[in-house]
């Protein structure tokens, strides 16, 4: 579907889902010196760096979706964390403690996950390592190959958006540059995400691939309906800060014809900040504007009966909620930026980010199109292209290329 609004938009070339997810990028890669040797498949090591920083989010789900699906032995090193997947047993970790947010302050929680790491990063394990955040490469051995999962470069392209007190120097992403230096293999989760970071990081794309997330089964999942929400209602799914593009998407929402019929139930991201409060009130919103923390079985039931998703981020790296929604059929309202478009392909409803009538024209759009069979067939064909398991397919292909005995000090390329 084409952008909403009456000014064109520059038009750029996205690669097709199948075309993305092929094999290596450039000028062909060179064989990694440990490829050359057979018969180890070497265990892969995880880093708990991300089950560290948040209890769920997009990066979260990536591992708890791969990890399991993997053929080959893994270990996750957890420390100090706050997972409830690791707590609850679906994902198995060791040095394991589980911490609610903010039980420890931040520095001697760090203390203590750098003894972790110390203790249980052996140079001489003959694993693969496999950081799932960002962060100093200097406490990982030289000796084990690494793979590292870039998810966008949000940082980069929008600085000025990340000069606030929660993103400090303290940022692990401040270590992005050199930890892909020092990565073997980087996984991008879409060709926009490498197209950027080897333009802005000036990284070698001979050493990325493209492996795109998958989708959620939701077929095992009950739906659960979200006590007093009526509708029609809109759905913004996710964090609503700086380049996610909440505020000019609910001025957008409040000045279209949907916002006298319509509400918007904003589903995680934590509780509405006062700036968000304020602005709806300002814009006599306050109350159609509704925030929750939602399990899995509401959500569905969410997706199930909205009216729309509203994704209007002006950078994604890949964009799970996407895939969430056109699974089950919610029409979709989406920026056509990053890897939005690689994602959703001709089955979302475009708008440009940078222009609230772009945004309002195609929340009228969403609203009067409705929930028709042949758009919700459309949208769960496009989300039936990716899949988990062919992530971690892809996955596999990938740490095959590391297996093989450990070369005392041959250079990786």
């Amino acid at each position: 579907m084409e952008v909403a609004g009456s000014r064109p938009p520059r038009r750029v070339r996205v690669p097709d889902h199948e075309e993305a997810q092929a094999q290596p990028h450039g000028f062909g890669l060179r064989e990694h010196p440990l490829a050359s040797a057979r018969g180890m498949t070497r265990p892969i090591l995880y880093t708990g760096d991300i089950f560290r920083l948040q209890a769920r989010g997009g990066i979260t789900r990536y591992f708890g979706e791969l990890i399991p699906r993997l053929r080959r032995p893994t270990r996750i090193v957890a420390g100090l964390h706050q997972s409830p997947a690791i707590q609850a047993g679906r994902l198995t970790a060791e040095a394991s403690v589980y911490l609610r947010a903010f039980r420890l302050s931040p520095r001697p929680r760090a203390v203590v996950n750098g003894w972790v790491d110390a203790v249980h990063f052996r140079g001489d394990s003959g694993e693969i390592v496999h950081p799932t955040y960002y962060r100093d490469p200097a406490g990982i051995p030289t000796s084990l190959p690494m793979v590292l999962t870039v998810y966008d470069m949000a940082h980069e392209l929008f600085p000025s958006l990340f000069q606030r007190r929660w993103w400090s120097s303290e940022d692990p992403a401040r270590w992005k540059r050199a930890i892909c230096r020092r990565a073997d293999r980087i996984v991008c989760i879409s060709e926009s995400t490498r197209r950027d970071l080897v333009e802005i990081l000036d990284v070698d794309e001979r050493k990325t691939r493209v492996i795109h997330c998958g989708r959620t089964d939701w077929s095992p999942i009950p739906a659960e309906e979200v006590p007093g929400l009526a509708s029609p209602f809109f759905l913004w799914v996710g964090e609503r800060h700086t380049y996610k593009n909440f505020a000019a998407t609910l001025l957008a929402w409040s000045t279209s014809s949907a916002a006298a019929s319509t509400s918007i139930l904003c589903v995680g991201g934590g509780p509405l900040r006062p700036d968000e409060r304020e602005l709806a009130r300002r814009l006599k919103a306050a109350g159609a504007l509704r925030q929750e923390t939602l399990r899995d079985t509401q959500l569905k039931w969410a997706y199930e009966r909205a009216a729309g998703l509203l994704y209007t981020s002006r950078c994604e790296g890949f964009g799970l909620p996407l895939l969430e929604a056109m699974s089950l059929g919610c029409p979709v309202v989406a920026s056509k930026a990053s890897s939005i478009p690689e994602v959703a392909g001709d089955a979302a409803i475009y708008v440009d980010p940078t222009e609230p009538e772009s945004i309002r024209a195609g929340i009228e759009r969403c609203l009067s199109l409705g929930r028709d069979g042949a758009l919700r067939a459309l949208l769960k064909a496009r989300a039936a292209l990716f899949s988990w398991d062919a992530c971690a397919e892809a996955h596999e292909a990938l740490y095959r290329e590391l297996d093989g005995p450990a070369p005392g000090g041959e250079e990786r390329r």
